[in-house]
């Protein structure tokens, strides 16, 4: 059997082939940086929710099982990516004008809430319901609105504009940890919901989607028209007989999973080895910086080897760095910093392309709603990778870490296999660029 692909499959390298993109100028890369700013309070708070994760965990909620605790994160994370199967569909047909302003509200108003909350049903109130949801929706709109503007140069664009998530992970810990000894959780927290605040808005008003490649709905229909079209397109079951959509959504699923379990648990991790609190979150700092280097991916993608192949190498290599370095020798806090800083690069590489690895298997006019669908699927999945990843930690041995960080290299080599087969799917067994 040949290993050639069918037409079909090589007809996803023209994608948009008649749409012209910016792919640069001052409109473009003003977009970028509007994402940029905003999401440093989208990737920049998921990047640091470890260091609310640890403290919580030992202050407000020490008396509730870890199990239990990581529903709050698990529900986070859910909300985060499910809501952005309204904001999807929407942009498809609107652009972000209007969402975005929701995004803002909501993700305002649950951080400030944060700082009151005390017990669990508050804090997944806050943090998962409110502030989870208004993320997702703005996540939607800038990354969306980015991909609108660029094609050749797409994956480096969105890794600019990532960089903002490991900037706000570099100085969000740092600031927490001071802030937690001199203040006070309540002002720790309202301190941060001004600075994601500050951030935000100039994100609002930069952020826009392309006009020239949007195909606005500009018809008149009525409330339940407009609803029957949100139902039927916000989820569209037909997205997932293409197989390509599929495993790279598959693949979304695992890798972002994955690697927000060890997120949320590598402080605490650090706690159980008899490591201070303080240098704990140094080291989710170390994670965070080292992902700025990581941010070059998307030059690379472009220039060399592809997006979907840089995600391949990425996920491959985070499992052995799990299973060969971590599992053994985490122990050792000189590991530990060295983990750190090569997780960090890896990690920031697998996250800054998820993103915009849609992009590679649907239309521009398809993007958002593809690209919610992708993340309401990994939000589905978060819903039993947190709970497991809790129910495996149990009451936090030696050996209950030892089966996470297992778990954890499982979900990203699974991932790794959903982008191998995405490849397969697009462009068989062609040395292309992809």
């Amino acid at each position: 059997m040949s290993l050639a692909p069918k037409k079909e499959s090589v007809d996803v390298l023209q994608l948009d082939a008649e749409v012209q993109f910016a792919d640069g100028g001052w409109r473009a890369y003003s977009v970028v940086a509007g994402s940029c700013f905003g999401l440093i309070s989208v990737f920049g708070m998921m990047n640091s929710v470890g260091a609310i994760q640890a403290y919580i965990s030992n202050h407000q909620l020490h008396a509730v099982e870890s199990s239990t605790i990581s529903w709050i994160f698990a529900l986070y994370v859910f909300f985060v990516y499910a809501s952005s199967i309204f904001s999807g569909c929407y942009f498809d047909r609107n652009g972000c004008k209007s969402t975005k302003w929701v995004g803002f509200v909501l993700s305002t108003v649950g951080i400030f809430c944060l700082a009151e909350c005390k017990e669990t049903y508050q804090f997944i109130l806050c943090l998962g319901v409110l502030y989870g949801a208004g993320s997702g929706i703005l996540m939607t709109c800038y990354i969306s609105s980015v991909a609108t503007w660029f094609k050749q140069n797409r994956a480096n664009a969105l890794s600019i504009a990532s960089i903002g998530g490991s900037i706000g992970g570099i100085v969000f810990p740092v600031m927490l940890r001071k802030l937690y000894s001199q203040l006070g959780y309540k002002w720790a927290i309202r301190i941060l919901a001004f600075v994601l605040t500050a951030c935000s808005t100039p994100s609002v008003l930069l952020a826009r989607e392309n006009p020239d490649v949007m195909k606005y709905d500009t018809r008149r229909h009525s409330f339940k028209e407009i609803a029957l079209i949100y139902a039927k397109h916000s989820f569209d079951i037909r997205f997932l007989k293409d197989w390509k959509f599929l495993f790279c959504a598959l693949g979304c699923c695992f890798a972002e999973n994955g690697l927000m379990v060890i997120a949320t648990y590598y402080p605490s991790y650090a706690l159980s080895k008899g490591i201070s609190e303080s240098t704990s979150y140094t080291l989710i700092t170390i994670v965070n910086t080292a992902g700025l280097l990581g941010r070059t991916s998307g030059y690379l993608a472009d220039r060399y080897v592809g997006l979907i192949m840089i995600l391949t190498i990425c996920l491959f290599l985070m499992t052995v760095l799990a299973l060969v370095v971590w599992l053994p020798f985490g122990h050792n806090l000189n590991v530990l910093y060295v983990f750190s800083a090569v997780y960090g690069v890896f990690c920031s590489s697998i996250l800054s392309m998820v993103p915009a690895s849609v992009g590679q298997v649907c239309k521009i006019e398809e993007f958002g709603r593809k690209f919610s669908m992708m993340y309401f699927m990994t939000a589905l999945t978060s819903l039993w990778a947190f709970p497991t990843g809790g129910a495996i930690l149990g009451d936090g041995t030696a050996r209950d870490y030892n089966m996470l960080i297992v778990y954890c290299a499982v979900l990203t080599f699974v991932g790794c296999g959903c982008y191998v087969a995405t490849r397969f799917l697009a462009v068989g067994a062609q040395r292309v660029k992809f």
